[in-house]
């Protein structure tokens, strides 16, 4: 097991570091404290009831249980409720309760939440143009693209988002992508560039709104936008208008790029049962924090979502299953039915509206997304969710 000391922005993402890693990133990265001191805490009741032996297809198409899954998928964190009851917790590799771990990209979910109490708020329209509120992407690939592009990832922007760069540095790849993703997940580069730096050097190659295509650059951009128009830094934006207002219970933190910017595309730690209260947020309709209206068009969406997710030239048909659309920075399995947030190493923040269930889970994988694992742990989450419902 690695020691905290070996640890290093250079070689989190490597196996085996993520294990430790993960649930100590302020130890090793800098980062920016994200906490509730109102002192009021949203309860949770507990009713736990025995779902650990629930059945589903294993990886190798044997039959598993929830428990056993859980375990064998290298699952730290796992937390289940029902009509916003805890009804079943798990943990592994020294979790606990409080413990904080790496959302990975479910981070992302929750900048389109912040995204969404901005434009809920009158402060951002999703048509305006990304430069008029920012004039410092003037003359870049975001020239024309509006809020909508970016928190739904059909900005023209070309970035190869390819995790098989993240498992494999001698992957067959440009050499050029694995510079700049090397330089990206070295939290903004060995320079003191950060990610808005970098930003620039990213050329257009399509056309605005025209296809989904997956990448964690844009979701910097729409945090950008939500410290401009909150005029303050996006943790403690985040402190004011989500954390408190959700009552939130233990401190999470986010990671700092190099020049201090916030890695908002996959940085922030927190509890599995602040993750699950975030979820609960969205099944109860954003609990007057988050508006109504942007919950709704979460999961809702609209055709153009359906046809760019649909039609994607990025996606393989295998990675694109029968999910919808990609929506405010969440994955839409079934339109107004269920969605998640998603980060790789097996990170979801899971949403199933009819059957009132909202599911947190934190892993390790062995990697950053093998997809038989990934489709397993999936199935091990709509599994839970159809037995409550």
């Amino acid at each position: 097991m690695p020691t905290d000391r070996t640890t290093t922005t250079d070689n989190w993402l490597d196996d085996p570091y993520p294990s430790r890693a993960f649930q100590r990133v302020r130890e090793f990265a800098p980062s920016a404290r994200v906490a509730n001191d109102s002192g009021v805490v949203s309860e949770l009741p507990v009713d736990l009831q025995d779902l650990g032996g629930i059945e589903l297809k294993a990886v190798d198409g044997s039959t598993t249980t929830v428990e056993r899954q859980f375990a064998t998928s290298n699952g730290e964190g796992l937390v289940v409720l029902k009509d916003g009851v805890v009804v079943y917790e798990q943990y592994a590799n020294g979790m606990l309760p409080r413990t904080p771990h790496l959302c990975m990209s479910v981070t992302k979910s929750f900048v389109g939440a912040m995204l969404g109490i901005q434009v809920g708020k009158g402060l951002i329209a999703m048509d305006q143009l990304v430069t008029e509120i920012a004039p410092q992407f003037i003359g870049t690939s975001l020239d024309g693209a509006n809020v909508r592009h970016l928190i739904d990832m059909t900005a023209g922007t070309e970035f190869v988002e390819d995790y098989a760069l993240y498992d494999d540095p001698e992957a067959d790849n440009p050499l050029i992508e694995y510079e700049r993703q090397a330089s990206y997940r070295r939290l903004g580069g060995r320079k003191p560039l950060g990610m808005y730096g970098h930003f620039p050097t990213y050329p257009k190659s399509r056309e605005h709104g025209t296809n989904f295509d997956y990448r964690s650059v844009l979701t910097n951009i729409a945090a950008r936008l939500v410290e401009i128009v909150a005029e303050q830094r996006f943790v403690d934006a985040l402190n004011e208008q989500l954390w408190m207002p959700l009552g939130m219970e233990h401190e999470a933190d986010m990671m700092l790029d190099v020049v201090g910017d916030a890695v908002v595309d996959g940085g922030l730690s927190c509890s599995t049962r602040d993750l699950a209260r975030f979820a609960l947020a969205y099944q109860r309709g954003g609990q007057g924090v988050i508006p109504a209206e942007w919950v709704h068009d979460t999961h809702h969406g609209d055709d153009e979502a359906i046809r760019n997710f649909r039609e994607s030239p990025t996606m393989t048909d295998l990675e694109r299953g029968d999910w919808c659309m990609y929506r405010n920075a969440f994955w839409v399995i079934e339109r107004d039915a269920r969605y998640t947030g998603s980060g790789i190493y097996g990170q979801h923040c899971y949403i199933d509206v009819p059957a009132g269930v909202t599911i947190a889970r934190f892993s390790t994988y062995p990697i950053a997304y093998p997809q038989d694992l990934w489709d397993e742990t999936m199935r091990s989450l709509t599994t839970i969710s159809a037995t409550l419902a």
